[in-house]
C-alpha cells in the first residue's frame, strides 16, 4: 500500500451533478461481524449491496458538502429549500469564526442566504426565489463567490438552478457555484463532498496547461525547458477536511518543509483565488480518501497532477508510510529516512511511560473509515488491544488496512450513525476505552465507558507531534474515571433493558451470493 495509488477514472463534470458513490465506488453502509468477514465481503463485491431494514439516523449531504463551501474567504451561501435546511448553520456560524482564527486566516463571517420553500413553491416552483437572493447577495455582499446549495425539495420538484446560473453567467461579478446535495439520492452521506467539489472543479478552479503539470515526456511538444521545470517543482498541495485541526496543518508542514517541499494548505479556508490555482501543483497530497478521492482524481485528469491518497499519517507507522510516498515521488528517499530516524527514535523515548499505562488496556474506535484505523493501529502499537471498530461507511480505500488489526475478529460495525446497534456492541465488549466521533461521546458516556474524541479542532492528531498527544489523551483519560464511572451509575440508558440482550446486527440485509 505505500505507493502512489492506481489511477481511478474520473469522467463526470460533463455532468449538471456528481454521481452518487453507489454508482462510482464499491462502498458499504450496513454491515456487522468481523474483520476477516468484511474483507471477505469486500473482495466478493457483495457487501455494498447490503441495507437495513430499519435506520435510526444518519448524516446530511447538505451539511457536509457547505461544511466545504462555507469555509472559503468571501463567500455567500445560498441555500435553496425549505426553512428547515438552514438550521445546520446556526450551529457552526460560531465555530466556523473560530476555526479561522484558529488556523490564522482572516475573521469572516460566515454570511448564507435562504430561499425558504413554502407549499406554494412546491407547486409553482422556486426559480424565482433562488434568482432574487442569488442577485441580493451580489449587491448587499459583493462576494468573490456565491454557493447555491441545492436541498432535498427542489431536487424533487425539478427547479434546473443549472440553467439559472447560465442565464446570470457574466451578469454577476462572482462566480457562481451549483452545489447539488439532494440527499435523498445516495445513502452514503459522504456524497455530499464529492457534490461540493464538482461544483468547485466546475466553476472556481482555472484552467492551465496541461503538460505544465504532467511528465513532459508523455505530452506531445513539450520542451527540455519544460521538463526542467517539472522536475525541479517543490510545490504541494496539502488537502485539509473539516476534522483538521491548526495544529495537525502545521506539524504535517513542518515533516515536508522538512523535506523542502513548497507547501500550499487547501482547499478549507482558502481564498478563491488560491482555489482557482489548485491545479498549479508538482503533486497533491490526501489525508482522507473519503474526502478527497473526488477531487483530487479530476485534478489528474484536467492537470496531470499526480497524487498520493494511499494512508492517513496518524500514529508512526502510517506517518512513517506517509512521508516514504511522498519523498519517493521527488526522489528524495535518502533525506526521508533520514528524518524518519530522527523523528522515531526521539517519540519513542517520550512514548515510554505512556506504554506502561497503555500496556493490556483495550479500545474501540468509531468514526470515519481512514481515521478510526490509522487510530487503532497506533493504540494498538502502544500495546492495547483493538476490540471493534465502527465505521460510517466502509470503501476500496480502507480494505487494505483492515490487515493491520491484529485480531482479526476484532468487531466491525459498518453504520452511519445508527447509535442503537453501536451501543448493544459496547455494552457487550466493555472496552476500557471509546475514541469516537464528535456526536458519539454522549451516548457511550452513558455506559459507564471512559471517552476521549477522535479528532478536535483545538488539538494536534496527526503526524509524530500528534501520536504523542494521542498517547497522552488516552493515559490521562484512563488514569481519571471518576465522571464516567458516575453517569453510568446515575444515569438511565437510553434503550430498553431487553434490546441490550438482543442481536445487534439482526436489522442488516445481507446480499445473497450468487
Amino acid at each position: 500500500m505505500s505507493k502512489l495509488t492506481e489511477d481511478l477514472t474520473y469522467d463526470y463534470l460533463s455532468a449538471e451533478a456528481a454521481p452518487t458513490r453507489e454508482e462510482r465506488i464499491e462502498a458499504t453502509y450496513a454491515f456487522g461481524g468481523s474483520c476477516t468477514g468484511l474483507k471477505q465481503g469486500m473482495g466478493q463485491g457483495c457487501t455494498k449491496y447490503n441495507s437495513r431494514k430499519f435506520a435510526q439516523g444518519g448524516g446530511c449531504q447538505l451539511s457536509l458538502a457547505l461544511g466545504i463551501v462555507r469555509s472559503f474567504q468571501n463567500v455567500v451561501v445560498v441555500i435553496h429549500g425549505p426553512l428547515g435546511c438552514a438550521s445546520n448553520n446556526l450551529g457552526v456560524a460560531g465555530y466556523s469564526k473560530t476555526f479561522r482564527v484558529l488556523k490564522h486566516k482572516p475573521v469572516t463571517d460566515n454570511i448564507w442566504l435562504h430561499t425558504n420553500l413554502d407549499e406554494n413553491d412546491v407547486i409553482a416552483g422556486g426559480i424565482d426565489k433562488l434568482r432574487e437572493a442569488i442577485l441580493y447577495a451580489e449587491q448587499e455582499y459583493r462576494p468573490d463567490a456565491i454557493v447555491v446549495g441545492n436541498s432535498c425539495v427542489p431536487g424533487i420538484i425539478g427547479d434546473d438552478i443549472d440553467s439559472l446560473i447560465d442565464e446570470l453567467d457574466g451578469q454577476l461579478s462572482a462566480r457562481v457555484v451549483p452545489v447539488h446535495c439532494e440527499g435523498f439520492k445516495s445513502k452514503f452521506v459522504a456524497t455530499g463532498y464529492d457534490s461540493a467539489y464538482h461544483g468547485v472543479l466546475k466553476k472556481l478552479v482555472d484552467p492551465i496547461k496541461k503538460y505544465d503539470r504532467t511528465a513532459p515526456e508523455d505530452v506531445d511538444g513539450a520542451t527540455a525547458d519544460a521538463a526542467e521545470r517539472y522536475l525541479h517543482s517543490k510545490t504541494v498541495n496539502l488537502l485539509n477536511v473539516g476534522s483538521t485541526s491548526y495544529g495537525d496543518e502545521v506539524e504535517l508542514s513542518r515533516l515536508l518543509k522538512a523535506l523542502g517541499l513548497n507547501v500550499r494548505v487547501m482547499p478549507l479556508y482558502a481564498s478563491i483565488e488560491e482555489i482557482s490555482r489548485i491545479g498549479e501543483a508538482a503533486l497533491n497530497i490526501s489525508i482522507c480518501a473519503t474526502h478527497d478521492d473526488y477531487l483530487i482524481g479530476h485534478l489528474k485528469e484536467r492537470f496531470g497532477t499526480e497524487y498520493v491518497i494511499d494512508t492517513l499519517p496518524i500514529g508512526i507507522k502510517n506517518t512513517n508510510q506517509w512521508l516514504r510516498v511522498i519523498a519517493k515521488f521527488f526522489k528524495l528517499e535518502d533525506e526521508v529516512e533520514k528524518l524518519i530516524a530522527i523523528e522515531n527514535e526521539q517519540l519513542e523515548a517520550a512514548l515510554e511511560p505512556f506504554k506502561k499505562v497503555l500496556k493490556g488496556k483495550t479500545v474501540f474506535v468509531g468514526g470515519g473509515e481512514t481515521r478510526i484505523f490509522t487510530t487503532a493501529e497506533f493504540y494498538q502499537s502502544l500495546g492495547m488491544k483493538v476490540l471493534g471498530l465502527k465505521p460510517h461507511n466502509f470503501d476500496r480505500f480502507a480494505v487494505p488496512m483492515i490487515d493491520d488489526i491484529d485480531d482479526q475478529e476484532a468487531v466491525i460495525d459498518v453504520a452511519p450513525g445508527q447509535p442503537s446497534e453501536e451501543l448493544v456492541v459496547l455494552n457487550r465488549l466493555r472496552p476500557d476505552l471509546y475514541v469516537g466521533h464528535t456526536g458519539a461521546n454522549a451516548w457511550v458516556t452513558k455506559l459507564g465507558i471512559p471517552t476521549t474524541p477522535l479528532f478536535g479542532q483545538s488539538f494536534n492528531y496527526m503526524g509524530y507531534s500528534g501520536a504523542f498527544e494521542l498517547a497522552r489523551k488516552a493515559v490521562r483519560r484512563l488514569q481519571n474515571t471518576a465522571f464516567t464511572k458516575k453517569i453510568g451509575a446515575n444515569v438511565a440508558l437510553p434503550f430498553r433493558p431487553e434490546w441490550y440482550e438482543s442481536n445487534p446486527f439482526d436489522n442488516i440485509k445481507e446480499a445473497q451470493q450468487g
